[in-house]
């Protein structure tokens, strides 16, 4: 089986929860039969929402920096588990010889697939002012829409507080939940529900930071009929069957 190289840390429990979501969506029955993965985490990475907002450096030459560091560690294959980040991905992919999954192209087909064509996008603001989704959409015969700007300053805001991940006390001996995600959990259950999203058939929960605090069984949202799509889990499921049919 191919060897996945991981671009993570983009926030750290992003990159986290993706690689526990590839472990868990594997049909494997033991340690032998799992995806080999490196996974490599750099907080050195400048940020690439200031860069997008026009007040920091390119996050470019450190993210080749990790590509070619995991093609030299055996990948041979990259992803990265982050809708942002991927706005960049074209020009990482011509540094490196091995190909990337596109998160943005296998939301896209996932979605395509389902009967779901009004897609809601919560994400960071880039994603939303850069449009990230929009040429993948259009070629699907997909609608993409985006919050209001006063529930996207929220959204925001969210997303920056599951970047602090030390505001969590997450215990992993314990297994415990901090309430703090439950909470957060909850706040974008509710902003997904607000007038923006009345004429919609389906949420993307499109920042990988997201799905970190909404529960994996949470498919339908209760207020308004929405599906609830997640581009962690998306992401990880191609990968799986790419590669375990692959070989």
């Amino acid at each position: 089986m191919k060897t996945l190289g991981v671009i993570a840390g983009l926030g750290p429990l992003a990159g986290a929860h993706f690689y526990r979501r590839l472990i868990e969506l594997s049909p494997a029955t033991m340690d032998s039969e799992h995806i080999p993965v490196i996974l490599m985490a750099d907080p050195t990475v400048p940020s690439r929402i200031e860069h997008l907002m026009g007040i920091g450096e390119s996050p470019v030459p450190k993210l080749v920096e990790m590509a070619r560091k995991l093609v030299q560690a055996g990948a041979e294959l990259i992803a990265i588990p982050s809708t942002t980040t991927s706005i960049y991905q074209r020009e990482i992919a011509n540094h490196v010889e091995v190909p990337m999954v596109s998160l943005i192209e296998e939301v896209t087909s996932r979605i395509a697939k389902t009967p779901h064509r009004k897609i809601g996008i919560m994400g960071t603001t880039p994603t939303r002012t850069f449009q990230v989704y929009e040429e993948s959409f259009r070629k699907a015969g997909l609608e993409a829409y985006y919050p209001d700007d006063r529930t996207q300053s929220e959204i925001a805001e969210i997303i920056s507080s599951v970047k602090e991940a030390s505001t969590f006390h997450h215990s992993a001996l314990d297994g415990h939940v901090h309430a703090k995600i439950e909470d957060l959990g909850k706040q974008v259950i509710q902003l997904a529900q607000r007038p923006w999203s009345c004429k919609l058939d389906g949420i993307l929960l499109a920042c990988t930071e997201l799905p970190v605090i909404v529960p994996p069984g949470v498919s339908v949202l209760p207020q308004v009929p929405l599906a609830l799509l997640r581009s962690t889990d998306i992401l990880a499921e191609a990968i799986v069957c790419n590669l375990y049919t692959d070989g």
